[in-house]
């Protein structure tokens, strides 16, 4: 797994390239952290380049939505149909903003900061 880290639009954006699972996954909470404790409550989380995810990376990105909603923030789902199918099947399309494209997450931004 790769994660890269860059500002699009002046939004974080956390991508990921690869497999996340069980062993690996803490690097995704790592990276969110480092996020909220730069005071960024607003990212994107692109799953786009994966092609495996588990349920423990499922624990990493809704502990990261619950610390930036603390906050006053939100955190935002890019993926492919792989993304789609596991948070369809988990229920979590309903609890998570989920987009096929970077520009759509950051237009969900724009309109949730107002």
């Amino acid at each position: 797994m790769e994660i890269i880290k860059k500002a699009v639009e002046q939004v974080p954006v956390i991508e990921i390239h690869g497999q996340i699972d069980l062993g690996n996954c803490y690097k995704l909470h790592e990276a969110i952290n480092d996020e909220v404790e730069e005071g960024n409550h607003y990212l994107v989380i692109n799953l786009t380049k994966i092609s495996y995810i588990d349920s423990s990376c499922l624990g990493v990105l809704l502990g990261g939505l619950e610390k930036v909603k603390k906050k006053g923030g939100n955190l935002v789902v890019v993926g492919n149909p792989l993304v789609d199918r596991v948070l369809t099947l988990t229920g979590l399309t309903r609890i998570f903003p989920f987009h096929s494209t970077v520009n759509d997450a950051l237009e969900d931004i724009k309109r949730a900061r107002g």
